[in-house]
């Protein structure tokens, strides 16, 4: 199934300091690097935030305003898509594979959408694919004033894809820690 991936790589990080996640290295890659190994397949790959170096081929685009949380940005990606289906990855997943993206990609062809869940049942809707026209129709109803990426994606029917360690997300120094170790661990 073709695919666009909207990867998000703004946000300010207020929880790290104020440090640009994209640039963090866990296993000696930039998270931007390894959320983009992640969407491979994608037709086209459109990040979401300030210009970075990589060595992919990415289109770049900011969210109005600039900072203004991860619905604004998925929302400034969306924009650009043309594809029936968009994966939308936040670059703080450092454990999403091409695997667990094809599993959402196949979730979402006969859904409005598939998201990861963790162990605890939370659902992580800046890891998913979703179909444009749902998730655009569901943009368009959305009030201006609740600017939840829960409160637009609860309103699609989205099954659950269940894939404990790529729902791991880098909050904080100790999450930077703990997945640069458990990536040391694996080699």
């Amino acid at each position: 199934m073709t695919f666009d991936a909207v990867v998000l790589a703004g946000g300010d990080a207020r929880r790290l300091g104020g440090l640009d996640k994209a640039t963090i290295e866990v296993g000696g890659i930039s998270l931007l690097d390894r959320a983009l190994d992640a969407v491979t397949g994608a037709r086209e790959v459109i990040v979401v935030g300030p210009n970075r170096p990589t060595s992919k081929a990415v289109r770049w685009t900011s969210e109005v305003p600039v900072g203004g949380g991860p619905l604004r940005a998925t929302i400034a990606g969306l924009e650009l898509v043309t594809c029936d289906v968009v994966v939308v990855l936040a670059v703080d997943y450092p454990f999403v594979t091409l695997e667990v993206v094809a599993e959402l990609v196949r979730g979402a062809k006969s859904h409005e959408g598939a998201a990861l869940q963790d162990e605890g049942g939370s659902m992580h809707y800046v890891v998913g694919a979703y179909q444009v026209d749902a998730l655009r129709s569901a943009v368009d109803a959305k009030s201006p004033s609740d600017a939840s990426m829960r409160s637009l994606f609860g309103t699609l029917h989205i099954v659950a894809v269940r894939a404990n360690r790529a729902a791991f997300d880098i909050d904080t120094p100790e999450d930077i820690e703990r997945a640069r170790s458990s990536v040391s661990d694996e080699g």
